[in-house]
Protein backbone atom coordinates (compact mmCIF):
# COMPACT_ATOMS: atom_id res chain seq x y z
CA UNK A 1 0.00 0.00 0.00
CA UNK A 2 1.19 3.25 -1.34
CA UNK A 3 1.31 5.81 1.28
CA UNK A 4 0.49 9.57 0.99
CA UNK A 5 3.03 12.28 1.37
CA UNK A 6 2.45 13.87 4.90
CA UNK A 7 2.18 17.94 4.73
CA UNK A 8 2.37 20.15 7.45
CA UNK A 9 -0.65 22.05 6.86
CA UNK A 10 -2.24 18.37 7.80
CA UNK A 11 -0.88 19.40 11.51
CA UNK A 12 1.64 16.05 11.28
CA UNK A 13 4.98 17.84 12.12
CA UNK A 14 7.59 15.46 10.05
CA UNK A 15 10.81 16.07 10.83
CA UNK A 16 11.87 17.55 7.30
CA UNK A 17 15.34 18.31 8.40
CA UNK A 18 16.56 14.73 9.65
CA UNK A 19 14.99 13.74 6.22
CA UNK A 20 17.24 16.22 4.15
CA UNK A 21 20.19 15.41 6.17
CA UNK A 22 19.75 11.53 5.26
CA UNK A 23 19.33 12.37 1.68
CA UNK A 24 22.04 15.16 1.60
CA UNK A 25 24.47 13.15 3.85
CA UNK A 26 23.69 9.62 4.51
CA UNK A 27 23.27 8.40 0.67
CA UNK A 28 26.95 8.46 -0.91
CA UNK A 29 26.74 7.46 -5.16
CA UNK A 30 29.78 5.63 -5.90
CA UNK A 31 30.43 4.96 -9.32
CA UNK A 32 32.88 2.61 -10.20
CA UNK A 33 35.55 3.19 -13.63
CA UNK A 34 32.89 5.25 -15.35
CA UNK A 35 33.79 4.95 -19.00
CA UNK A 36 32.26 8.15 -20.14
CA UNK A 37 31.90 11.72 -18.53
CA UNK A 38 28.35 12.89 -19.72
CA UNK A 39 27.11 10.03 -17.78
CA UNK A 40 28.85 11.24 -14.12
CA UNK A 41 27.25 14.85 -15.40
CA UNK A 42 24.30 12.64 -15.77
CA UNK A 43 24.31 11.06 -12.42
CA UNK A 44 25.03 14.72 -10.63
CA UNK A 45 22.06 15.80 -12.17
CA UNK A 46 19.73 13.38 -11.18
CA UNK A 47 21.16 13.38 -7.97
CA UNK A 48 20.57 16.91 -7.78
CA UNK A 49 17.09 16.98 -8.72
CA UNK A 50 16.25 14.11 -6.01
CA UNK A 51 17.93 15.69 -2.85
CA UNK A 52 21.46 13.71 -2.80
CA UNK A 53 24.69 15.32 -2.59
CA UNK A 54 27.71 13.26 -2.15
CA UNK A 55 29.41 11.48 -5.22
CA UNK A 56 32.91 9.63 -4.92
CA UNK A 57 33.68 8.36 -8.48
CA UNK A 58 36.47 5.49 -8.67
CA UNK A 59 39.44 4.49 -10.86
CA UNK A 60 38.78 7.41 -13.62
CA UNK A 61 42.09 9.06 -13.41
CA UNK A 62 41.11 10.72 -17.15
CA UNK A 63 37.91 12.02 -16.61
CA UNK A 64 37.07 14.83 -18.06
CA UNK A 65 35.40 17.27 -15.95
CA UNK A 66 34.67 19.90 -18.60
CA UNK A 67 32.80 17.09 -20.60
CA UNK A 68 30.67 16.03 -17.12
CA UNK A 69 29.59 19.21 -16.63
CA UNK A 70 28.16 19.55 -20.15
CA UNK A 71 25.23 16.73 -19.05
CA UNK A 72 24.78 18.49 -15.09
CA UNK A 73 23.27 21.80 -15.52
CA UNK A 74 22.51 23.04 -11.69
CA UNK A 75 24.38 20.10 -10.41
CA UNK A 76 27.92 21.61 -10.52
CA UNK A 77 28.40 21.39 -6.78
CA UNK A 78 27.94 18.05 -6.57
CA UNK A 79 30.64 17.41 -8.98
CA UNK A 80 33.04 19.91 -7.61
CA UNK A 81 32.66 18.45 -3.93
CA UNK A 82 33.32 14.90 -5.06
CA UNK A 83 35.78 12.60 -4.09
CA UNK A 84 37.77 11.31 -6.81
CA UNK A 85 39.63 8.15 -5.62
CA UNK A 86 41.94 5.47 -6.78
CA UNK A 87 40.00 2.48 -5.61
CA UNK A 88 37.01 0.87 -4.02
CA UNK A 89 38.48 0.05 -0.53
CA UNK A 90 39.12 4.43 -0.26
CA UNK A 91 35.79 5.43 -1.55
CA UNK A 92 33.73 3.35 0.82
CA UNK A 93 36.14 3.53 3.77
CA UNK A 94 33.93 5.93 6.18
CA UNK A 95 30.18 4.21 4.89
CA UNK A 96 27.90 1.60 7.05
CA UNK A 97 26.31 -0.18 4.67
CA UNK A 98 26.84 -0.82 1.14
CA UNK A 99 24.89 -2.04 -1.98
CA UNK A 100 26.24 -3.00 -5.15
CA UNK A 101 23.87 -2.85 -8.17
CA UNK A 102 24.05 -5.39 -10.44
CA UNK A 103 21.19 -6.70 -13.41
CA UNK A 104 22.90 -10.28 -13.02
CA UNK A 105 22.36 -13.53 -11.14
CA UNK A 106 25.33 -14.14 -8.91
CA UNK A 107 26.05 -17.44 -7.74
CA UNK A 108 26.77 -16.21 -4.36
CA UNK A 109 23.78 -15.75 -1.94
CA UNK A 110 23.44 -11.79 -1.39
CA UNK A 111 20.82 -9.84 0.11
CA UNK A 112 18.44 -8.30 -2.49
CA UNK A 113 16.43 -5.89 -3.21
CA UNK A 114 14.65 -3.45 -5.66
CA UNK A 115 14.72 0.25 -5.39
CA UNK A 116 11.22 1.16 -2.76
CA UNK A 117 12.28 -2.02 -0.28
CA UNK A 118 16.32 -0.76 -0.86
CA UNK A 119 15.14 3.12 -0.04
CA UNK A 120 12.85 2.21 2.64
CA UNK A 121 15.55 0.16 4.41
CA UNK A 122 18.32 2.80 3.71
CA UNK A 123 16.33 5.51 5.52
CA UNK A 124 15.43 3.50 8.55
CA UNK A 125 19.23 2.28 8.67
CA UNK A 126 21.78 4.83 10.59
CA UNK A 127 24.65 5.30 9.49
CA UNK A 128 25.55 6.11 5.92
CA UNK A 129 25.22 4.05 2.60
CA UNK A 130 27.18 3.58 -0.32
CA UNK A 131 25.94 2.84 -3.46
CA UNK A 132 27.50 1.15 -6.07
CA UNK A 133 27.20 1.38 -9.79
CA UNK A 134 29.71 -0.09 -12.29
CA UNK A 135 31.10 0.63 -16.30
CA UNK A 136 28.71 1.28 -18.38
CA UNK A 137 29.95 -1.83 -20.51
CA UNK A 138 30.56 -4.24 -17.92
CA UNK A 139 29.13 -3.70 -14.61
CA UNK A 140 30.76 -4.42 -11.45
CA UNK A 141 32.88 -6.89 -11.31
CA UNK A 142 33.23 -9.98 -8.81
CA UNK A 143 35.94 -7.85 -7.02
CA UNK A 144 33.56 -4.87 -6.36
CA UNK A 145 30.68 -7.15 -5.42
CA UNK A 146 33.27 -8.51 -2.46
CA UNK A 147 33.04 -5.31 -0.50
CA UNK A 148 29.04 -5.38 -0.93
CA UNK A 149 27.14 -6.13 2.08
CA UNK A 150 23.85 -6.48 -0.37
CA UNK A 151 22.72 -6.16 -3.78
CA UNK A 152 20.16 -3.78 -5.37
CA UNK A 153 18.45 -4.90 -8.52
CA UNK A 154 16.16 -2.75 -11.31
CA UNK A 155 13.48 -4.86 -12.93
CA UNK A 156 13.47 -4.99 -16.72
CA UNK A 157 12.14 -6.83 -19.52
CA UNK A 158 13.94 -8.96 -21.72
CA UNK A 159 16.55 -6.22 -22.20
CA UNK A 160 18.52 -5.41 -18.85
CA UNK A 161 21.19 -3.68 -19.19
CA UNK A 162 20.33 0.63 -18.35
CA UNK A 163 22.55 3.12 -18.69
CA UNK A 164 24.20 4.65 -15.70
CA UNK A 165 22.54 7.62 -15.72
CA UNK A 166 19.44 5.63 -15.82
CA UNK A 167 20.20 3.63 -13.30
CA UNK A 168 20.97 6.54 -10.96
CA UNK A 169 17.98 8.01 -11.52
CA UNK A 170 15.59 5.36 -11.02
CA UNK A 171 17.53 4.59 -7.66
CA UNK A 172 17.44 8.42 -6.67
CA UNK A 173 14.24 8.73 -7.40
CA UNK A 174 13.32 5.61 -5.19
CA UNK A 175 14.48 7.44 -2.59
CA UNK A 176 13.67 10.64 -2.66
CA UNK A 177 9.98 9.19 -3.08
CA UNK A 178 10.84 7.19 0.36
CA UNK A 179 11.28 10.59 2.06
CA UNK A 180 8.59 12.48 0.75
CA UNK A 181 6.58 9.98 2.13
CA UNK A 182 7.64 9.95 5.19
CA UNK A 183 7.35 13.75 5.34
CA UNK A 184 9.98 15.61 3.42
CA UNK A 185 9.07 18.49 1.38
CA UNK A 186 11.15 20.30 -1.29
CA UNK A 187 12.33 23.98 -0.17
CA UNK A 188 13.02 27.02 -2.94
CA UNK A 189 16.36 28.15 -2.53
CA UNK A 190 16.94 31.45 -1.57
CA UNK A 191 13.61 31.27 -0.24
CA UNK A 192 12.73 29.66 2.31
CA UNK A 193 9.46 28.72 0.93
CA UNK A 194 8.53 25.66 -0.05
CA UNK A 195 8.24 25.15 -4.08
CA UNK A 196 10.85 24.74 -7.31
CA UNK A 197 13.34 26.66 -8.34
CA UNK A 198 13.02 30.86 -8.61
CA UNK A 199 12.18 30.32 -12.17
CA UNK A 200 8.31 28.83 -10.84
CA UNK A 201 7.10 26.31 -8.37
CA UNK A 202 7.80 23.10 -9.58
CA UNK A 203 4.30 21.39 -9.79
CA UNK A 204 3.34 19.11 -6.98
CA UNK A 205 1.63 15.75 -7.59
CA UNK A 206 -2.10 15.08 -6.77
CA UNK A 207 -2.80 13.69 -3.49
CA UNK A 208 -4.68 10.94 -3.67
CA UNK A 209 -7.73 11.57 -3.07
CA UNK A 210 -9.58 9.76 -0.07
CA UNK A 211 -13.92 9.31 -0.99
CA UNK A 212 -16.32 11.04 1.17
CA UNK A 213 -18.59 9.03 3.45
CA UNK A 214 -22.47 8.57 2.63
CA UNK A 215 -23.27 10.73 5.21
CA UNK A 216 -21.32 13.96 3.99
CA UNK A 217 -22.54 13.25 -0.11
CA UNK A 218 -25.96 13.76 1.06
CA UNK A 219 -25.94 17.32 1.00
CA UNK A 220 -24.88 17.38 -2.34
CA UNK A 221 -27.74 14.79 -3.30
CA UNK A 222 -29.99 17.48 -1.90
CA UNK A 223 -28.25 20.22 -3.36
CA UNK A 224 -29.05 18.14 -6.63
CA UNK A 225 -32.38 17.37 -6.42
CA UNK A 226 -33.40 20.88 -4.98
CA UNK A 227 -31.35 22.40 -8.62
CA UNK A 228 -32.97 19.33 -11.21
CA UNK A 229 -36.74 20.22 -9.45
CA UNK A 230 -36.22 23.87 -9.98
CA UNK A 231 -35.32 22.63 -13.81
CA UNK A 232 -38.33 21.03 -14.06
CA UNK A 233 -36.87 17.65 -14.15
CA UNK A 234 -38.75 16.24 -11.41
CA UNK A 235 -42.15 16.44 -13.41
CA UNK A 236 -42.53 12.68 -14.65
CA UNK A 237 -39.65 11.28 -12.50
CA UNK A 238 -40.11 9.49 -9.42
CA UNK A 239 -37.99 11.70 -6.33
CA UNK A 240 -36.89 8.06 -4.66
CA UNK A 241 -35.43 6.72 -7.89
CA UNK A 242 -34.04 9.61 -9.28
CA UNK A 243 -32.23 10.11 -5.40
CA UNK A 244 -31.01 6.48 -5.81
CA UNK A 245 -29.16 7.29 -9.10
CA UNK A 246 -28.01 10.49 -8.36
CA UNK A 247 -26.07 8.25 -5.33
CA UNK A 248 -24.93 5.65 -7.24
CA UNK A 249 -23.38 8.55 -9.56
CA UNK A 250 -21.72 9.64 -6.58
CA UNK A 251 -20.37 6.42 -5.47
CA UNK A 252 -19.09 5.65 -8.72
CA UNK A 253 -17.59 9.29 -8.90
CA UNK A 254 -15.69 8.61 -5.96
CA UNK A 255 -15.68 12.09 -4.69
CA UNK A 256 -13.22 13.76 -1.90
CA UNK A 257 -14.26 16.54 0.24
CA UNK A 258 -13.50 19.05 -2.24
CA UNK A 259 -15.16 17.75 -4.74
CA UNK A 260 -18.54 18.20 -2.58
CA UNK A 261 -18.20 21.57 -1.86
CA UNK A 262 -17.17 22.67 -5.27
CA UNK A 263 -20.76 20.74 -6.90
CA UNK A 264 -22.60 21.64 -3.96
CA UNK A 265 -21.49 25.54 -4.57
CA UNK A 266 -22.21 25.18 -8.40
CA UNK A 267 -25.82 23.83 -7.63
CA UNK A 268 -25.91 26.66 -5.52
CA UNK A 269 -25.24 29.40 -8.35
CA UNK A 270 -27.50 27.58 -10.61
CA UNK A 271 -30.47 27.98 -8.63
CA UNK A 272 -29.66 31.45 -8.29
CA UNK A 273 -29.75 32.24 -12.15
CA UNK A 274 -32.94 30.53 -12.09
CA UNK A 275 -34.86 32.29 -9.68
CA UNK A 276 -32.68 35.62 -10.89
CA UNK A 277 -32.69 35.39 -14.59
CA UNK A 278 -32.04 39.04 -15.11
Amino acid sequence: MSREPSDPRDGAAPDRASLAKALGERVVFVLVRPLQPGNVGAVARAMRNMGLRRLVVVGAPGLDIDKARWMAPGAMNILDEARYVADLPTALADCHHVIATTARGRHLQWPAAEPPAMATALLDREGTTAIVFGPEDSGLVNEDLAHAHSLLHIPTDTHASLNLAQASLLVANAIFTEARARGYYAIAEGTGKRGGPARGAAPVATRPSVPVEVAAREPLVAEWLESITMANYMKNHEPVLVASTLRQILDRAQLDAQDVVVLRGMFRRMRWKMRNPG
